[in-house]
């Protein structure tokens, strides 16, 4: 009987790794590729039908567009609002989130330096693409100076009409009012609830998560048709080294981050040993690889900080912040994605594209939903920093299920690092905060 039982476990376990929504949008990508493959063989690109396979694709990313926007500006309020909330002394509340955003400018910093020569000079633009979208936009960067674009960016960024902007597809700004409006909006009401504004917030939240939750459900139908799109239109081989390029170069500046930058943290700010540190965590990156979702990941990760001596006051408080604010991966991602699609289109990443890109990038990776395939926040970061946005995002959804899970992995470890920099400075601190706070609870 316990053999039995036990080839059943493994049997389950089997069908529930290749129906897992992962394996359902891998088995979209081999379909979709495939198919546009054979029809791009036939040379049965310009018929009418080719259009109808494509008209889901297109409806998809449409409804995906028309979501990510109010998630992330609803994220942005509500991360604003759970900084001011932190508990304890300014000074930790400062260290605490300067520590994260320096790690995600590190991170942002190292993908731009890595990726535009990188990107630039080994993925040539595919003949499909690269006359329809750069042939309005070189014109305007050529002679533009550093200054001209840092004052051009200044200026994107100040909202003047927000309605107009978010109807024109500005979204900077955008984002900008929302980071505003969640710095000074006001939190508790007078017993200590949320505000009808927060509760408000939250249910749309509720509302537009469930909404989105829906449509990536449907990511398999969707992502076969765009890959299928993108495989009719454009070069099979060429655009295949391109992406090889776009994942080497996201794993370069990502074994930067965790091969240098974290260790340097952990030695210098935390006084610890990044060789038994890292083998404490493999846990919970073995975890983010599986799951590709730093929430899910939470409580494995909150083991690992345990077996790394993490005091627990400050494990729970760090670990939850950094799962929701600090997407070091994340951001990285969204630079490569920016730079290879523009490369494979044509469009010149000046230095006004590079400035919009990581400012964007910064803001999106604080409002990044920690789930899975949260990736698709990359559609605003692409807005914004003026990269079109057609059937070649197809092949990058075609590889998204491999760096989704890259990027979660380097977003779990930085939490980890930074944790153990506050936990040596600031975690005497936190434990007597916490200490405190259940006295007062008592009476």
């Amino acid at each position: 009987m316990a053999a039995i039982a036990e080839q059943e476990t493994k049997g389950n376990a089997w069908i529930n790794a290749l129906t897992a929504p992962a394996s359902l949008v891998l088995y979209g990508v081999i379909v979709g590729g495939g198919i546009g493959a054979i029809f791009a063989a036939n040379d049965l690109s310009d018929e009418w039908y080719i259009d109808c396979l494509a008209l889901p694709g297109s409806l998809w990313m449409q409804v995906l567009q028309c979501l990510v926007l109010p998630m992330v500006i609803i994220s942005m309020i509500q991360s604003m609002v759970s900084l001011r909330q932190l508990p304890g002394s300014r000074t930790l509340a400062f260290a605490l989130v300067g520590l994260y955003m320096a790690t995600t400018v590190i991170a942002l910093t190292e993908a731009l330096i890595i990726g535009v020569p990188y990107i630039g000079n080994l993925v040539e633009a595919l003949p499909a693409s690269s006359i329809e979208a750069s042939e309005d936009y070189t014109s305007t960067v050529e002679d533009m100076t550093f200054i001209d674009a840092l004052l051009g960016v200044f200026e994107g960024m100040t909202p003047e009409n927000v309605i107009n902007d978010a109807a024109q597809s500005d979204l900077l700004p955008v984002i900008i009012t929302a980071v505003v409006f969640g710095i000074c909006i006001k939190d508790k009401q007078e017993d200590g609830s949320p505000t009808v504004t927060l509760q408000l917030l939250s249910q749309v939240n509720d509302v537009v998560t469930t909404a989105l939750m829906a449509v990536m459900k449907l990511a398999p139908v969707g992502v076969a048709s765009i890959v299928f799109s993108a495989a009719v239109s454009v070069d099979i081989e060429q655009a295949g080294k391109a992406l090889v390029f776009y994942l080497t170069g996201l794993w370069i500046a990502m074994a930067c981050q965790v091969f240098i930058v974290y260790p340097l943290l952990l030695v210098v700010g935390g006084g610890r040993n990044p060789l038994s540190y890292y083998r404490n965590c493999i846990p919970a990156l073995a975890m983010a690889l599986g799951m590709s979702s730093s929430l899910a990941t939470l409580p494995t990760t909150k083991k690992c900080a345990d077996k790394n001596g993490i005091r627990a006051e400050v494990r729970d408080l760090a670990l939850s912040l950094g799962a929701t604010i600090n997407m070091d991966g994340a951001g990285m991602g969204f630079i490569f994605q920016s730079i290879w699609l523009s490369a494979i289109q044509g469009v010149d990443f000046g230095i006004s594209k590079v400035l919009l890109t990581g400012i964007a990038a910064l803001v999106c990776s604080v409002g990044t939903s920690p789930i899975p395939s949260s990736g698709a926040v990359a559609l605003v970061v692409l807005k914004i920093a003026g990269v079109p946005i057609n059937s070649t995002f197809g092949l990058v959804m075609a590889v998204e299920f491999i760096s989704d899970r890259s990027r979660t992995m380097v977003n779990v470890l930085g939490d980890l690092s930074v944790v153990a920099v506050i936990d040596k400075h600031f975690g005497q601190s936190i434990v007597e905060m916490e200490a405190e706070k259940k006295k007062i609870g008592q009476v």
